[in-house]
């Protein structure tokens, strides 16, 4: 049994029902994959009050058990298809891992993006369409690398606008 606080009332949930829940809510979309979430149950990320999970996609979680998630956060891992100048319905699959000892603070999108082992993902950062190295820490709308993490401490990069 898995257990969720809703408004301080605590509510008892099958699996299949937690489930159910995540995809009335439009927080869970696609189909549940232990596999593809790192072997993270979905109690884990309701904890968490992810605000939405996508696994249409290439959601790859690669190690569930080290990794650190702050709240309010959104993978998304598909996008609307175009054809000529209009959407035509279609989704495209788009891809969303996260490697291990990955911290992601809250209020962070990610989207088309690689989280190499040991990145950090700061408060309110948008990731899109990038491939963090490992050892490096990304901020801001798009996020881009600021620090990266050489000779036991966080050193500003060379791109870094400080």
């Amino acid at each position: 049994m898995l257990w969720q606080t809703n408004g301080g009332n605590l509510t008892e949930y099958t699996q299949v029902e937690l489930l159910n829940a995540l995809v009335e809510r439009g927080i869970l979309f696609g189909i549940w994959d232990p596999v593809k979430a790192g072997g993270l149950e979905p109690g884990w990320f309701c904890a968490r009050q992810v605000d939405m999970l996508d696994m249409r996609g290439d959601l790859q979680i690669r190690s569930g058990g080290d990794l650190n998630f702050g709240r309010h956060i959104k993978i998304i891992t598909a996008a609307h298809a175009f054809k000529g100048d209009s959407v035509d319905g279609n989704m495209l699959p788009k891809k969303c891992w996260i490697d291990h000892n990955v911290s992601v603070f809250s209020y962070v999108i990610l989207y088309n993006c690689h989280l190499g082992h040991h990145s950090v993902v700061s408060l309110g950062s948008v990731v899109n369409g990038l491939i963090v190295p490992p050892y490096c820490m990304v901020e801001g709308n798009p996020a881009r690398i600021v620090r990266e993490y050489r000779d036991g401490r966080w050193r500003h990069t060379e791109n870094c606008q400080e």
